[in-house]
């Protein structure tokens, strides 16, 4: 900018205090009382902390009892706070001491003090209060722009009553202006969906601008004027979306003369190009005669979820990185903004509290002569002074007032508590603003801030880190010691959205292309067979055929195993150092044909393109993960490692891509050659990313992937060649695997019955979105999905709870895959039994959301929620794997953890409750191995949440896939013949260091990821004549270490009673038959080798246990393995973003 235009700092210091002054002058009494409050507030913590809970937990927990306990609570937790008058203390003192018990009293007493004490903040949208607030505003001649506060937005029927909300309000002559939120009009907004979601935009658009011509007010003068409407800006991901959507309306033939608003975000590096393309087009309208436009320009208020959220993804955040930053940021905006030819053609108004960015604005416009083209804006109720002042110096001010119906107050309490965060955060403005004077360290600290800011504004950058680019080749990620996750598609940038539409173009067939013939492998040559299966389009009606994939007869099987078993390719001599640097270039081409994969996914199994995607990450994160973490092992003392040989990988259809690229890493990365029969319905998308590790250096003998018929598979599953079973799928095909050949080591994840318990002290709305999520994502297809819903009963007996998860899941878009917008596709089958039998109601059942398929070979069917299911009932027990949710009644957490633990399954488990009591109970009782509290219990990753269940959910040693532990399922670990270990320091110090704490190592912003071991239940060691005093003095060390309870039996004629006497374990002295019939009762069996009698094996295949075999060593980070089992535990502890605490890590 030209120089004589900017103001110096002189003058700017200058002109605060002239404005600090006039604040002083006109600021009250009361207001002064409001501004030691927060200072207080600012200088203790656990006030704010206090408050923002009660607050927050007030407009969530609606049973009265529960609250008043949760109040009580919170003063025992953080103390009376200080911020309060006398009278409110002493009354908070009463409370915490007997008030609670009258909760009867108490609480309607305290939200009707919430609502009075917030009703500057927060207007009354009742008539005639708002009619009386809006008219002294209109005699102060201040502006209001009003913010329709209401509902959070979980489907359609709010959105569509928000959106007739906006259009009445636009009726009411004493409303001339009001900020509207494209998430509040219509709920499917996500980026693919944008072919829907932006013609009806428009068209809500509109309307709402057509109503605010066709409703004037009357201004000061007497004229008529159409009413202002502001598009607010809200998260980064729908930023480019909402300047499209105000372009494309105002663009319209009959808006040519209206003129409207759009807020741009300072903190946003490219918040510069969105102004840039704001004043293109304002420019452009008055060229051709039309309306100037508007930018209400804003520091922005969601940077704390957006943290968040790019934590969560891996993406980089889109805001700037600091404070000063982002005031530099600010003011170079304004400096473009109130030049006269863009102030012109683009209005502007400054949104701030800062005296110093207010000084500038003002001092930029007065030298610029362009004030009349500004107004500076604030947020009613806060430090209401300011904003007397400005207007007393002659500058017109805009209020952004927030208003709410009484019924909807407690929905508004979110707006609330994220303000109150923003404005106490340590760098804001407003938290050193309370009972501000000149030459404090305050006021020094604040015209620092500025200072550098003001000395950065010409430098600072304005190019967006969100340049993810999924049509150019992927970059390799060179082999770290430490893996980090791949992250994810940003579908809401354009690039990828195209690049999704390349996907379509090449992978949906129209049946006129000759499908793919598939050959079958073995070893190093291909064979076309007369056997193949062939793969149709569910989403076409099974009419076009995708490809067909030749299957192995029983001999070809054979031959397959004996190159298996010969290794002529030397894979097992390979060291860890290549198999690590081949894993991590399968890793990179993996990801870099991410979109041939996700379009095989999309037309083979019916996934959606947004649960494909993150599949294909999850498989690069396998094939870094494993080899990383087997180089943790590698290096410790007096071990060694071998391969056990050959590994069947055995992969189910519902994840084509991740679980069996995952298998096939953990045992290619010991050394071991590996055997991939994925299941046969999605075969197709195995056979593509095979072609990442061939290319990677994976010898084709060392990497064979097939299909088989039902014969050739069980020569398959019972071939001696085969030393492990890596198994995901049904807990049936488990159990049979298990008993036909129960001598070969099976590491399987089955089934699951799935719970969330949602309490009354949980966040509804919250709830309400990661269970609609849980349940039906991948049509319900996931065993990790939610099944099954228990509500505590005030909540399930609550009309608008059941309208609002009914909401929810009617507004999922169900259709085909090739429908990038749908959300929810078609089920790999039509002939679920379990399903269809579900479909008929129990007594007392009954349809919340009735079960409808919308396509003629009946694939897809839509979200479905039965209500009133009872224990008993058929959908309370089976895994259903569809898109059905059954919700049932319980009277309170302990009950829901007792019906939860009643399941024969124990996969995953959630909790929704802001109880803090209440998720340490819950996480400490429920048998399940992936936990997650406040967020859904799907979509686990890599080193993040390690995945794996207990009872029938998990079959083998408990060791978790994608955890720390996994790959040494898959190698012998033994001691060196000259091992100097001493055991009992190794056990006690690795336990110490590796098993005792629980751990997050991700330390992710806004969601804990705790991974922990747990002691078993019990143990029972099985004693031979050839096992070594050494031996059991190994194990029962290793026991009592990790606090498993030992139960040594041993054979009346291999009498070692008095030996072991002195150990501590309980001892059975017995035969092996009496062993064999109280072997069920222990959770784990022990034994110092493998060589048992093979009955033993058949027990614990009958009766679903896990034989621990691996021969003790001295080395505890290996053999404590055996004594434990692993849990992973995922909380959401943000809210709305902001982070009051962190958790411990328990």
């Amino acid at each position: 900018m030209d120089k004589q235009f900017q103001p110096t700092l002189t003058e700017v210091q200058d002109w605060v205090l002239k404005l600090y002054q006039t604040c002083e002058d006109t600021i009250t009494e009361a207001e002064r009382r409001e501004q030691h409050k927060y200072a207080v507030m600012v200088q203790r913590p656990q006030d704010k902390k206090f408050l923002v809970k009660m607050l927050d937990e007030s407009s969530q927990i609606r049973d009265r009892r529960i609250l008043a306990k949760r109040i009580k609570t919170l003063l025992d937790q953080y103390g009376v706070p200080e911020f309060p008058n006398k009278r409110d203390a002493f009354l908070f003192k009463m409370y915490q001491a007997f008030g609670y018990h009258f909760d009867f009293i108490a609480i309607p007493i305290i939200k009707k003090r919430l609502r009075m004490d917030t009703s500057q903040v927060i207007i009354n949208e009742e008539r005639p209060q708002l009619t009386k607030h809006l008219a002294t505003r209109a005699q102060e001649k201040i502006g209001q722009n009003v913010n329709l506060l209401g509902e959070v937005v979980l489907g359609n029927g709010e959105a569509d009553h928000r959106y007739h909300h906006y259009l009445e309000a636009l009726e009411s002559p004493d409303i001339n202006y009001i900020s509207v939120k494209i998430s509040g009009i219509y709920a499917q907004t996500h980026a693919l969906n944008y072919e829907e979601s932006f013609p009806e935009l428009v068209s809500r658009m509109s309307a709402l601008y057509q109503k605010a011509i066709d409703f004037p007010y009357i201004d000061e003068t007497g004229a008529k004027q159409s009413k202002f409407i502001n598009l607010d800006m809200e998260e980064y991901k729908d930023a480019h979306f909402t300047l499209r959507l105000f372009k494309t309306v105002l663009s319209l033939p009959q808006f040519k003369n209206y003129s409207a608003g759009i807020v741009v975000q300072a903190y946003l590096p490219d918040a510069h190009d969105f102004q840039t393309e704001l004043l293109e087009f304002a420019k452009a309208r008055i060229a051709e005669g039309g309306a100037p436009i508007k930018m209400r320009l804003v520091k922005g208020c969601n940077l704390e979820m957006e943290t968040v959220i790019s934590s969560l993804r891996g993406w980089p955040n889109p805001i700037l990185p600091s404070k000063t930053e982002v005031d530099a940021n600010y003011l170079h905006l304004l400096e473009r903004a109130l030049m006269p030819e863009n102030a012109k053609a683009l209005h502007l108004g400054v949104a701030s509290h800062n005296l110093f960015s207010i000084a500038y604005a003002y001092l930029l416009a007065q030298k610029y002569g362009t004030a009349e083209y500004m107004t500076f804006e604030m947020l009613e109720g806060m430090a209401n002074h300011l904003w007397r002042a400005q207007s007393m110096l002659g500058n017109r001010v805009i209020l952004y007032t927030p208003v709410v119906k009484n019924e909807h107050f407690l929905n508004a309490v979110s707006y609330l508590v994220r303000r109150m965060d923003e404005n106490t955060a340590p760098d804001n403005f407003l938290t050193h603003s309370f009972n501000l004077k000149p030459n404090t360290k305050e006021w020094d600290f604040l015209a620092k801030q500025f200072e550098d800011a003001y000395a950065m504004k010409d430098t600072i950058t304005h190019v967006s880190p969100r340049i993810q680019n999924r049509n150019l080749p992927y970059t390799p990620v060179a082999p770290p010691d430490m893996m980090k996750n791949e992250p994810d598609t940003d579908f809401d940038l354009s690039q990828n959205q195209e690049w999704v539409r390349r996907i379509f173009a090449k992978w949906k067939k129209n049946g006129t292309e000759e499908p793919e013939i598939i050959p079958l492998q073995i070893g190093a040559e291909t064979v076309v067979c007369e056997s193949r299966y062939k793969y149709l389009d569910r989403c076409q009606n099974d009419e076009v055929c995708i490809c067909e994939m030749s299957q192995a007869d029983s001999a070809q099987v054979e031959k397959i195993i004996g190159i298996a078993e010969a290794d002529p390719a030397g894979w097992r001599k390979t060291t860890l150092e290549e198999r690590h640097r081949i894993m991590y270039e399968a890793s990179n081409r993996l990801a870099d044909m991410r979109g041939d994969l996700i379009g095989c996914m999309c037309a083979v199994t019916g996934k959606t393109v947004i649960e494909g995607d993150v599949e294909v990450s999850e498989a690069v994160d396998y094939a870094r993960f494993y080899t990383t973490a087997m180089k943790k092992f590698a290096v410790l003392d007096d071990i060694e490692m071998k391969p056990k040989g050959t590994i069947l990988v055995i992969s189910p259809w519902n994840f084509p891509c991740a679980i069996p690229v995952g298998g096939i890493v953990a045992g290619l990365a010991g050394g071991n050659t590996v055997i991939l029969k994925p299941a046969t319905v999605a075969a197709p998308v195995a056979w593509m990313f095979a072609k990442a590790f061939w290319d990677a250096g994976v010898p084709k003998e060392a990497l064979q992937v097939i299909i088989t018929n039902r014969e050739a598979l069980k020569v398959l599953t019972t071939a001696p060649a085969i030393k492990h079973i890596i198994l995901t799928g049904g807990t049936d095909t488990a159990q049979n695997i298990a008993k036909t050949n129960p001598i070969i080591p099976l590491s399987a994840e089955t089934g699951g019955k799935n719970v969330i318990i949602l309490t009354a002290s949980g966040d509804r709305d919250h709830a309400i979105m990661n269970i609609v999520t849980s349940a039906f994502g991948n049509a319900g297809q996931k065993c990790s999905a939610c099944s099954l819903l228990l509500v505590e009963r005030s909540v399930y007996e609550d009309e608008n709870f059941q309208s609002k998860l009914k909401d929810a899941a009617t507004s999922l878009k169900t259709g085909s895959v090739w429908n990038a917008g749908n959300m929810v596709g078609p089920m790999i089958t039509n002939k679920n039994d379990k399903l269809l039998q579900a479909f008929n109601l129990e007594p007392g059942e009954s349809w919340l959301v009735p079960p409808r398929f919308i396509d003629e070979k009946e694939y897809m069917l839509t979200p479905t929620v039965k209500w009133g299911v009872k224990p008993q009932n058929f959908s309370f027990r089976t895994e259903l794997f569809g898109p059905l949710l059954s919700v049932a009644c319980i009277e309170n957490l302990e009950e829901g953890i007792q019906l939860v633990n009643s399941l024969d399954y124990g996969l995953t488990s959630g909790l929704q409750s802001l109880d803090e009591a209440e998720q340490k109970r819950w996480k400490n009782s429920v048998m399940a191995g992936n936990l997650y509290i406040n967020r859904g219990i799907t979509g686990a990753i890599v080193n993040r949440q390690p995945f794996g269940g207990m009872k029938l959910s998990a079959f083998g040693g408990g060791i978790k896939a994608g955890g720390p532990n996994y790959c040494t399922c898959f190698v012998e670990i033994t001691d060196k013949p000259d091992s100097k270990t001493d055991y009992i320091d190794s056990y006690a110090d690795v336990y110490e260091e590796e098993f005792f704490e629980p751990r997050d190592v991700n330390q992710l912003y806004g969601e804990q990821n705790v991974f922990r071991y747990l002691p078993l239940k019990n143990m029972i060691l099985r004693l031979f004549p050839e096992n070594s005093d050494e031996e059991v003095d190994m194990i029962t060390y290793a026991a009592e270490i990790c606090q498993t309870p030992l139960t040594i039996s041993f054979d009346p004629a291999d009498d070692r009673s008095a030996k072991l006497a002195g150990l501590g374990c309980t001892l059975r002295k017995e035969s092996l038959d009496d062993f064999l019939k109280v072997m069920p009762e222990y959770e784990r069996v022990r034994t110092c080798s493998p060589n048992i009698p093979k009955i033993m094996y058949e027990r614990a295949a009958e009766a679903n246990k896990y034989i621990a075999t691996a021969p003790p060593v001295k080395q505890g980070r290996i053999e404590l393995i055996h004594y434990i089992k692993e849990q992973s535990i995922s909380f959401e502890y943000h809210r709305y973003g902001s982070i009051s605490e962190v958790p411990p890590c328990e």
